[in-house]
């Protein structure tokens, strides 16, 4: 019986495919999942080794006109790299309605530069039935507020490019447009919702 050594030519008629690394994983949730606790914020502003992080609850809050506002700078890590997050105000809510007397929770996500974007979650009949969405690749989660939108009027998001009252947070009040509860900071997306 012949045995290979390890310095003999390699055999062409094996098949290494097996052997072949894939870019991405197959399971698209479970690479999202990684993703959003890998990308993660450092601190809450910029400069050499940052602040402290507890300074991020701080740095998120309802926009001068409309939508939310980034008061300061992040310090954060986005698939491998570090980088920062700019101080942004007036970042638009998504476009669309949200239906009466539901809770949507909009997630605050952001590239570096001057990236930062909302994404509305599902519409739940109660805050527990409301989940933030996915985080989107190559983003990291900043934070997250929550709207109960009336119960008799809907939420109109008029959506970028378009600072009109649909799209005004601060405005809102219980009883006539609905309620905003309070501004969620987060160092990465979390895992279980269950908490939230």
């Amino acid at each position: 019986m012949a045995y290979k050594k390890f310095d003999d030519p390699v055999n062409t008629n094996i098949n290494a495919g097996q052997k072949k690394l894939f870019p991405e994983f197959k399971d698209d949730r479970l690479r999202r999942a990684l993703a959003g606790l890998f990308n993660r914020v450092l601190s809450g502003s910029a400069g050499t080794g940052g602040t402290s992080i507890s300074n991020i609850n701080s740095n998120l809050g309802t926009g001068a006109t409309c939508g939310v506002k980034l008061t300061g700078d992040w310090l954060v890590l986005i698939n491998g790299r570090v980088g920062t997050v700019a101080g942004q105000d007036n970042i638009y809510m998504p476009a669309g309605t949200q239906a009466s007397a539901s809770y949507v929770k909009y997630l605050v996500a952001a590239k570096f530069g001057t990236n930062a974007t909302i994404y509305a979650g599902n519409e739940g009949t109660a805050s527990t039935t409301a989940y933030l969405p996915d985080l989107p690749d190559g983003y990291v989660a900043l934070g997250w507020v929550e709207y109960a939108a009336n119960a008799t009027a809907a939420f109109g998001r008029v959506g970028g490019g378009t600072a009109k009252s649909q799209n005004i947070l601060s405005g809102k009040t219980a009883g006539t447009d609905g309620t905003i509860n309070a501004w969620v900071s987060l160092i990465h997306m979390p895992y279980d919702e269950t908490g939230l």
